[in-house]
């Protein structure tokens, strides 16, 4: 009787005390500015992220909404998700915080959605509506997908298509802001095609939405022109688990 208690003692300390597996699973990589960023890793509403706090740890927008979904229906796969959107990040800061956030995540899938706020350099000088330098954007988006290529030549690459609505500041010459918004979408196209990418129309997504006869107002897609709410984060997590497939 007390050989059978020590054993039982035994084998509860070592499963107490097994080491943790490492997850084997694939790893999802999410980059970019605000509309990525959802507030990820903040806690009680400080500055600082937490990348253990489990209850914020993908934000709110739809990068949580793909999370969710794969992980949910796929347990048995182990993804790992990751959330490195930045709010009012450009292509270049991604470009500055690349090693970091992107390389040392070395990840299986990179969707990366960026060029908002490369417009929004452009519509905040002061002397009147200037065009965007898409040469430099395109440059700095080759050089943040060339090292990743470099480090993992099977990485899956998913580039989104920056977007706006004539809602809020973008309402007064919006032809023209909505002009230089399609340069920068047609540089992430074709950036797409040359690196086999999966392309995720955001822009031609909204559009859609916003003349599909049941929206009360622009705003209920987009509040700001800028910033999609929850219904529109849905739409844009549907868009990527159509495009990218329905099991990773």
């Amino acid at each position: 009787m007390n050989l059978r208690k020590s054993l039982v003692v035994l084998l509860s300390l070592l499963v107490w005390t097994l080491p943790e597996t490492h997850a084997t699973g694939k790893k999802i990589l999410y980059i970019g500015d605000s509309v990525t960023d959802g507030n990820w890793g903040k806690v009680s509403g400080g500055p600082n992220r937490s990348l253990t706090d489990m209850n914020h740890i993908f934000g709110h927008g739809y990068m949580f909404i793909c999370a969710a979904r794969y992980m949910a229906d796929y347990p048995e796969e182990d993804y790992r998700f990751y959330n490195r959107g930045i709010s009012g990040n450009r292509v270049a800061d991604l470009k500055a915080r690349w090693q970091q956030d992107a390389l040392e995540i070395d990840p299986d899938i990179l969707s990366v959605l960026v060029g908002v706020n490369d417009l929004l350099d452009v519509y905040n000088k002061t002397d009147g509506p200037q065009e965007v330098d898409t040469a430099r954007f395109e440059a700095d988006y080759r050089d943040i997908l060339d090292r990743s290529r470099a480090q993992n030549p099977e990485v899956r690459i998913v580039l989104a298509e920056p977007f706006i609505l004539p809602v809020g500041m973008w309402q007064e010459h919006y032809t023209h802001w909505r002009a230089q918004c399609d340069r920068l979408g047609a540089v992430v196209k074709k950036l797409a095609k040359e690196y086999n990418a999966v392309f995720l129309p955001y822009q031609g997504l909204f559009d859609k939405l916003a003349h599909d006869g049941r929206t009360p107002k622009l705003s209920y897609w987009m509040w700001d022109g800028t910033h999609p709410t929850a219904a529109g984060h849905e739409k844009m997590a549907e868009l990527w688990m159509q495009r990218v497939g329905s099991k990773l």
